[in-house]
């Protein structure tokens, strides 16, 4: 088997708006702390190939992926669906499109995709033959943020509520049997914001670097799984009352680094002494919608939101509020296209993405679509709508109520979870031998 590995500096040349950064959203970045990232780890069976890449980006909309694609497949012949992107939602990072609409800068969408190309050139230009191996472990670094708040749902902590705590590795050696590439799959919003105008690639980015530099000539990859619900464990107050409680505010650059540090003790103890499968690669894949549809929600709703936002800083909730109000409602539609991926490793190992942010219910909805074999779960491919299932939508609570975040009409109808399983499930059964 051939494998080849890369990355690329993605890190602005010039100021611009970040993703998320929680404060003034019209603010451009100020500093930067630490460079932001696309890495790259190609595959090539003998007879398929295909790509992971990641970016340290909250997010994009599916612009960037349809470009990605188009290029793998003219240059490489790489199916479409056997490209695998996925950012790690770190927030201060550059905007993009997708979210907050018009702070992305066109300049930089052309600068991101030139880079996302060298990326995967320099890959498949020194593929080096060797093994695929891939296991999984137990990892206490999130804690679910559905808690509850004066009797109902809130984005609390929760020690109690179910949530993914599977860290998923996949280690690539060459034939001297040293350790090329390692891709880490585990849910964990990335929330520290150690500084609201500094371009910074949180966690998953300093979590890679330290992988990087425990493995000489390593090219590491984080993908975020079902970080939809989850937040990092050490945010939260612990024995807080939940109808008092905030979480940790100012962590600082410290705090991002004694996270990733744990998370990467962790993850290397697990690459040098865990116990490991070896995949006997055989690609295949398949890309589909699933049509979710939505309950609209009335006029009134979107009067009220305003009257909440009117006085705040420029954010997403107040732009997209005024936009609907001001002829845009008509124009919303009532379904989201959810798109997603079903991609065979091996017999036994398969990658399954969703776009969005997936909560927890919808991995597990997804994954059991699979019977028997070997999941790993990857959400964040784009930038649609938190993703829930039935129970969440039920419960209420943040996840299913911020339709408007995402410029939505209204939440999602029920019947979600059948949805999932169902699609998944013709689409292994395409791809399964």
């Amino acid at each position: 088997m051939l494998f080849g590995i890369s990355k690329e500096i993605i890190t602005p040349t010039a100021s611009m708006k970040l993703a998320c950064p929680g404060g003034n959203f019209n603010d451009e970045f100020i500093a930067i702390h630490d460079d932001v990232y696309v890495r790259c780890l190609a595959i090539n069976d003998g007879t398929n190939k295909m790509i992971f890449m990641a970016y340290d980006l909250l997010f994009h909309d599916r612009s960037l992926n349809l470009a990605v694609e188009k290029y793998a497949k003219e240059q490489y012949g790489i199916e479409p669906g056997a490209v695998v992107i996925s950012h790690t939602h770190a927030h201060t990072t550059p905007a993009s499109p997708g979210y907050n609409p018009g702070a992305h800068d066109d300049k930089y969408e052309e600068f991101l995709l030139a880079r996302s190309i060298s990326c995967i050139d320099r890959a498949f230009c020194a593929m080096f033959e060797g093994t695929l191996e891939y296991g999984t472990f137990k990892a206490d670094y999130n804690i679910s943020r559905r808690g509850i708040k004066n009797g109902k749902f809130a984005n609390a902590p929760n020690h109690n509520y179910e949530h993914d705590t599977n860290m998923n590795v996949l280690c690539v050696r060459d034939t001297n049997g040293d350790v090329r590439s390692v891709l880490m799959n585990y849910a964990c919003h990335p929330v520290f914001y150690p500084a609201k105008r500094t371009i910074c690639g949180e966690f998953p980015a300093r979590l890679c670097q330290y992988i990087d530099m425990k493995y000489f000539g390593c090219t590491s990859l984080f993908f975020q799984s079902a970080g939809g619900d989850v937040r990092p464990r050490p945010t939260a107050i612990d024995n807080a009352d939940p109808n008092t409680f905030s979480w940790k505010q100012d962590l600082g650059y410290k705090g991002v680094d004694d996270f990733a540090k744990c998370i990467s003790d962790g993850v290397s103890s697990f690459v040098d002494c865990g116990v490991f499968k070896k995949a006997d690669i055989s690609i295949a894949s398949e890309e589909f919608d699933i049509e979710l549809e939505m309950e609209p929600a009335p006029m009134s709703y979107f009067e009220s939101q305003y009257e909440l936002y009117k006085d705040a800083d420029p954010n997403p909730n107040k732009n997209n509020v005024e936009y609907i109000l001001n002829g845009g409602y008509d124009k919303l539609p009532h379904s989201l296209n959810l798109h997603c991926q079903a991609v065979r490793i091996s017999d036994d190992l398969y990658i399954a993405t969703v776009g969005g942010e997936p909560c927890y219910g919808v991995e597990k909805a997804v994954i059991s679509a699979f019977g028997d074999k070997d999941v790993f779960f990857i959400g964040y491919t784009d930038s649609c709508a938190y993703i829930v299932d039935d129970v969440v939508l039920a419960e209420g609570g943040y996840e299913p109520t911020c339709h408007l975040e995402y410029r939505l009409i209204g939440p999602f109808k029920s019947g979600l979870n059948k949805l999932y399983t169902d699609s998944f499930k013709k689409a292994f059964d395409k791809i399964s031998k």
